[in-house]
């Protein structure tokens, strides 16, 4: 096994997009066809903001690590200066295999080495897989709330 976890590039977008709409197929998300965008993905790209952990050149999970989205909404740690994770996931032939759990291995690595000191992010109430993962990789369930399309998330976060 040949793991790389690097920024995404613009020559990977035709993929992560194909990637994220096999994970709406495939899988309980509330992402829809018009979320993640491509529009969004290629500016995390731009941004340098979007990670991609490659098993032999082919992507098999992909992430958003960057200024925390939701930085206005009420969270229990009081951080100073906080990253958020977003638009994670794993391609569906890769789950179940601890991809996940490596990605956010490594997200949270380079958190750190940014010098951020802790992470912010929800998750789908629904999304029990994801949510037993997170908490297995040391995050906390910090509460509930509701994104403006009707789903209730948990907010989890992780204080470094």
């Amino acid at each position: 096994m040949s793991i790389v976890f690097k920024l995404a590039e613009e020559k990977e977008l035709n993929v992560i997009i194909k990637t994220y709409k096999d994970v709406i197929k495939a899988n309980f998300t509330t992402w829809d066809e018009n979320y993640p965008s491509k529009e969004l993905v290629q500016e995390d790209i731009e941004k340098k903001t979007l990670y991609v952990l490659k098993n032999k050149d082919e992507i098999v999970a992909i992430s958003f690590l960057g200024p925390n989205e939701n930085e206005n909404e009420k969270w229990e740690y009081k951080l100073q200066n906080p990253l958020g994770i977003a638009r994670i996931c794993v391609a569906p032939k890769y789950q179940g295999q601890g991809f996940g759990k490596l990605m956010l291995k490594h997200l949270i690595k380079l958190a750190k080495e940014k010098r951020a000191d802790g992470l912010h992010f929800h998750v789908a109430i629904l999304n029990k897989v994801a949510i037993k993962m997170y908490l297995s990789c040391g995050f906390e369930n910090c509460g509930k709330g509701k994104t403006n399309y009707g789903y209730d998330y948990y907010k989890f976060e992780m204080k470094f």
